[in-house]
């Protein structure tokens, strides 16, 4: 479908989805995120995020790495058996060494203890942002 001149000199803010359960979490991140200039869209499950798919395509996606109805792992290999390359942050509360190794290998761009450190985040989504908003559309 060809684009419009009024859609490549006004464009929209990169798209992060955030899949937690705990709605503050979300808020928390959301604020962060939006502060860079995010575009953020929150879901409480990894079935509900999935389910948007691909009618929005994130440039980020960070997650909680447990989820009610999924593993943050399972949420990973599912998007890689999907053909999805979406560079993915897990987020736990009581993460350990061995999850977090096991994140990596699924291809997790990295795995970030709760309570959040929000410097962490910022440091892993704000380059994937500005590579965003300098690729071709």
């Amino acid at each position: 479908m060809p684009r419009h001149a009024a859609t490549l000199t006004h464009r929209q803010a990169p798209l992060v989805c955030v899949v937690d359960p705990d709605a503050a979490s979300r808020r928390r991140v959301a604020t962060l995120l939006g502060s860079l200039g995010a575009a953020v869209e929150s879901f409480a499950t990894a079935r509900a995020f999935l389910a948007r798919l691909p009618r929005a395509m994130p440039v980020c996606l960070i997650a909680e790495a447990r989820l009610p109805d999924m593993s943050g792992l399972a949420l990973l290999q599912e998007l890689r058996a999907r053909g999805l390359g979406i560079p993915t942050i897990l987020l736990a509360a009581d993460a350990d060494v061995g999850a977090a190794v096991e994140a990596m290998r699924a291809g997790a761009l990295d795995f970030i203890e709760k309570p959040l450190i929000d410097r962490a985040l910022v440091t892993q989504v704000a380059p994937i942002l500005e590579d965003d908003g300098h690729r071709a559309h």
